[in-house]
């Protein structure tokens, strides 16, 4: 029994408008964006999936996280859809996928993606996060998060002052790697997130300064 599912229903056009949304998100840290294109693969979450299909390529080695890896859908489906090879190492790949799952327990403290170089810094991992689909990403005042939400204060470019996201319950090992990331990593180094919800999207780019507030 195949294993392959649909992706784009027009793969020319559909492709076009995720990129183009995609660049809007990265170019707007914490602007709140949907793909609606396509269903996700296997327990990948619709937004992730369609990221890698609109950004990656035979060119673009894959991580995945424990959950992703051990889906053969999943696995599968981004080598016939995207032509990406799937690999076990982290600083080797060009996109990452941290499924919902196994958010939790990740271990940020000693994830080796790459960081680029000073020549060639898009050559850094970019690093897709899928968070909870039962409290979606949303924008607004700290106020109006819920008990137990994490909010991120942004500022840097792309954002005319600052703005808040909202990113639900996540591990206090997230949040304080959003929240040293700038410390660790001297620009122009770095690795740009994406944070994906069912088919919401925002990106935090390298150059994002992030402020974590718990709502209690």
């Amino acid at each position: 029994m195949t294993t392959i599912t649909t992706a784009f229903e027009d793969a020319v056009h559909d492709s076009q408008q995720c990129f183009r949304l995609l660049l809007k998100a990265m170019s707007e840290p914490g602007e709140l964006v949907t793909l609606d294109r396509s269903e996700g693969f296997g327990a990948m979450q619709k937004a992730a999936t369609q990221t890698l299909l609109s950004l990656s390529d035979n060119a673009t080695p894959i991580w995945l996280s424990e959950s992703h890896l051990k889906d053969a859908v999943i696995r599968e489906n981004i080598r016939f859809h995207c032509g990406s090879p799937v690999t076990e190492i982290q600083n080797n790949a060009s996109f990452a996928v941290i499924a919902e799952q196994d958010l939790a327990d990740f271990d940020w403290n000693n994830a080796t993606f790459s960081l680029g170089c000073e020549e060639y810094p898009d050559q850094s991992t970019t690093v897709i996060v899928e968070l909870s689909r039962l409290s979606s990403l949303g924008n607004g005042s700290v106020a109006n998060q819920s008990k137990g939400d994490i909010t991120l204060t942004l500022s840097g470019p792309g954002i005319e002052s600052q703005s808040v996201l909202n990113i639900g319950v996540v591990s206090q090992e997230f949040q304080h790697f959003l929240q040293g990331r700038q410390e660790h990593f001297a620009f122009p180094l770095g690795i740009d997130l994406v944070l994906v919800s069912d088919e919401i999207i925002a990106c935090l780019p390298r150059t994002t300064l992030v402020e974590v507030n718990s709502c209690m």
